[in-house]
Formats: C-alpha cells, structure tokens, sequence
C-alpha cells in the first residue's frame, strides 16, 4: 500500500469506510482497517440499503447485516472499533447528507460497487456513487479499486 502523504499531514480519528459487499468496497474495508490501525482510529462502517434497488427491506437488510457483521469482525481481529450504520437512502442523492451526519475525517470507498461485478464492468472511471462521492464530500475521499 503506498500512501502519498506524511504522518502529520492528516489526523484520522474517525474513517467513514462505505461498503456494498463488492470486490471494491471490500478492498476499501482493508484499506481503512490500516488506517484506522495507523491512526488510533474508529470505522464507521456504513451499508445504504438503496432505495431505488427492486429488492425487498428484508432482502436489503439481511445483505446489510452481513456486509457490516464482516467489517465489524474484521476490525475486532484488527484491534479496531467499528460503529456499524445501514441507512435506508439513495447512495448517489444523499452521500452528501450522510456523509455530514456521520462527520468522518475521511471516506473510504470503492471505485465501483456491486452493479459494475454483476455487469462485468462499465465505461467508466469509477461508478456513479463514487463519482458524487468526490463532488460532494466535504472531507477527503480515497477510491479504491
């Protein structure tokens, strides 16, 4: 992992680490697993239960669970605290709402998320929750692929 800043630079003590289960967002857990173990800092782990998936609550929720159970016990083997959040919300129109509530010093996310595995890719960058990420975020953004 190279990371492009000096130790003073930044004082992380709250990781904002978003995921959806796909391979980029469990790269960002590994990610801000070593931050926060850097750091001295605590994950808030988040899972949006998406608003505008054809899925059922329980569906989202059942999948929310997991996702977050897996970063919490991936930060207990760390030595990390987690403080889970599953938001039901649209990952795209509320970022920047979630973001503010949850006031991290920074955002970890994947480039991509579950509809960029199932699609076998996009032509695209990064995907569209990512992409307002960066154009919304008051706090700096890591995008991991």
């Amino acid at each position: 992992m190279n990371v492009y800043f000096k130790d003073d630079d930044f004082m992380f003590k709250n990781i904002l680490v978003a995921n959806d289960g796909s391979e980029c967002g469990n790269r960002a857990v590994d990610l801000a697993i070593d931050l926060a173990k850097k750091y001295d800092a605590k994950i808030s782990a988040l899972f949006v239960m998406d608003i505008n998936l054809d899925l059922s609550y329980d569906e989202l929720d059942d999948a929310g669970g997991i996702v977050l159970d897996e970063i919490t016990a991936k930060g207990k083997d760390a030595g990390v605290t987690v403080v889970e959040h599953i938001i039901t919300a649209s990952p795209v129109s509320d970022m920047e709402t979630i973001v503010r509530k949850i006031n991290p010093d920074v955002l970890v996310i994947g480039a991509y998320g579950t509809s960029y595995d199932e699609n076998g890719g996009v032509d695209a960058k990064f995907g569209s929750v990512a992409d307002n990420a960066l154009k919304v975020s008051k706090v700096p953004v890591i995008l991991v692929k």
